[in-house]
């Protein structure tokens, strides 16, 4: 049994919860939750503005196990779904509740496929990502720029770096295309096979969005990702240049994975950068699921009307 130094309990509607689990995740930050501990929280939590989602995340730390509806959250769709199973299988039997059932999160680990091989391969550390594309990168680079001087007898770098930033420009352009469009697609929940998608590329992170495992792209998809678009540009760009460019969307892929990683579980100061990128992505993630679609940038969000709007604060956020 978990003593007072290993516990984080608090007191919901005659219930009690211990949310030490969820300290390192609290969207509002350390500080937000300290003054609570032991205390009764019904009050403070129906006047402040948690979303739907906090509500129903919330239902997970309560202390014997049992979910319990929590006002403000609706129905517990946990009990459509095996969770000692394969979710994979599971999901294109939810129909038309799936998509509620998608965004409405949980603080577990999830397990996608029964079969072990596939499962391994959908599951990456953050690490494996720099490790691998790093070393491809900097040969990609290598190569392309003996291309480039061999095609157009231009031994000045500056070209060779022109190209390696249109890339890095492109990728933050596919970032927020691909989230957007790709990834936030919404099945009607009348195809399997449109939900099976939906769910393997991008709605299980929005299901378990603490699950450290799956916060990066694997890197078996995301070369294939990487050929495809290869030989779509191959089409409109010159032979001279396209290795480089190329090489540039890796090295945008690889910054967004880091900072997505970063924003997930780093503890970035006040009013930095990546302070007001997190709390960005947290606003996404846990309010506005339809908006707030760039990760390591939020400049195409402004451009495109899908930008969220920071509430300001009582005092600074502490991750």
């Amino acid at each position: 049994m978990q003593n007072d130094q290993e516990s984080f309990g608090v007191l919901y509607e005659n219930d009690k919860y211990d949310l030490q689990q969820f300290l390192q995740n609290h969207p509002g930050g350390l500080n937000y939750l300290a003054p609570y501990k032991g205390k009764d929280i019904s009050k403070r939590m129906q006047d402040s503005q948690h979303s739907r989602a906090a509500f129903y995340l919330f239902k997970e730390y309560k202390k014997d196990g049992k979910r319990k509806q929590a006002n403000g959250d609706g129905e517990d769709f946990e009990k459509l779904v095996d969770w000692d199973k394969p979710m994979l299988a599971q999901v294109g039997s939810l129909g038309t509740q799936y998509k509620e059932w998608v965004i409405s999160p949980v603080d577990r680990n999830l397990r996608l496929f029964g079969n072990p091989i596939l499962e391994n391969l959908s599951i990456t550390p953050w690490y494996v990502v720099p490790v691998i594309w790093i070393p491809i990168i900097m040969f990609l680079i290598q190569i392309g720029a003996q291309q480039y001087v061999e095609t157009t007898k231009d031994t000045n770098r500056a070209g060779i770096i022109l190209y390696v930033g249109l890339g890095i420009i492109a990728w933050s352009l596919m970032e927020y295309s691909l989230h957007r469009w790709v990834f936030h697609m919404e099945p009607s929940g009348y195809s399997k096979l449109m939900i099976y998608l939906h769910f393997a590329i991008h709605g299980l992170h929005h299901k378990v969005p603490f699950d450290t495992r799956r916060l990066v792209f694997p890197p078996f998809p995301a070369a294939v990702i990487a050929l495809t678009l290869y030989k779509a540009f191959s089409f409109i760009l010159p032979e001279s240049i396209i290795v480089l460019f190329v090489a540039g969307g890796l090295v945008g892929y690889v910054t967004y994975d880091m900072i997505h990683f970063y924003l997930h579980y780093g503890s970035p100061r006040e009013n930095s950068y990546f302070y007001n990128l997190k709390r960005y992505h947290n606003q996404h993630h846990f309010a506005h699921h339809d908006s707030g679609f760039g990760i390591s940038s939020i400049f195409w969000d402004k451009v495109f009307g899908t930008a969220i709007n920071l509430r300001k604060l009582g005092m600074s956020i502490i991750w």
